[in-house]
């Protein structure tokens, strides 16, 4: 089985789909086994086993998704455009090819897969705050402390670009991609094209209130990871 929300891998929802579906299945179990084609994470896992730790949370922080391991480890993802987690039982069949394989976590009751992942590296919880895809990020819209006001503010600020273009900096605001964009833009009745500068502050903060009500309905429930 998968996780919810494969497509649609660049929206924040689908981001926070993906690690509330691993954090149902893997927090509270020790890893049996971790594999990964990228050096940088299996230098770590030399020097310091992945394997024997328990997962302690997975959560999502706009596009980014992280997973907590015992003894102050962080494993940090992006899926860009085509990388994907999925999760399998033990001996079943995996919908993507093994080339695609980019990491692999087993638990005894759950495997979870990585395929394609172009970004991926480990952090403790003090170097993840310096992390500067993580440092830069704006407010969150699936987080429950969205600062609405902030989210406008920063928007406001990227006055010579397109509306269009300010909506998706995630330095901006985190978690639009090209669906939310679009559909946050048709239902706020403002022209893509636009200018930050020409438009009034009423209608970057409808456009902002509409996008947190369309997110937070698509997952279906109210948000709890930040």
């Amino acid at each position: 089985m998968s996780p919810e929300g494969q497509r649609r891998t660049t929206e924040g929802d689908s981001i926070f789909r993906t690690a509330r579906a691993l954090e149902r299945v893997l927090t509270g179990h020790q890893v049996t086994r971790f594999e990964s084609v990228f050096p940088r994470l299996t230098r770590i896992d030399d020097d310091t086993p992945i394997r024997g730790r328990t997962i302690d949370r997975v959560e999502a922080r706009g596009k980014h998704l992280l997973i907590w391991f015992s003894g102050d480890l962080v494993l940090r993802t992006h899926m860009r455009m085509s990388g994907s987690w999925h999760i399998y039982r033990p001996g079943e069949r995996w919908f993507r090819p093994h080339h695609e394989m980019r990491i692999v976590i087993e638990t005894a009751p759950i495997h979870a897969v990585a395929f394609n992942v172009p970004v991926a590296d480990f952090a403790t919880s003090a170097t993840l705050g310096g992390t500067e895809a993580l440092r830069t990020l704006g407010p969150d819209l699936l987080s429950p402390a969205f600062d609405a006001e902030d989210a406008v503010r920063r928007i406001l600020s990227r006055g010579d670009i397109e509306i269009a273009d300010a909506l998706l900096d995630q330095s901006a605001v985190a978690g639009f991609g090209n669906i939310y964009k679009s559909e946050s833009l048709f239902v706020g009745r403002v022209h893509p094209f636009a200018r930050v500068r020409d438009l009034a502050r009423e209608d970057i903060e409808r456009l902002v209130g509409i996008a947190a009500k369309l997110m937070k309905a698509n997952v279906g429930e109210h948000a709890t990871g930040g």
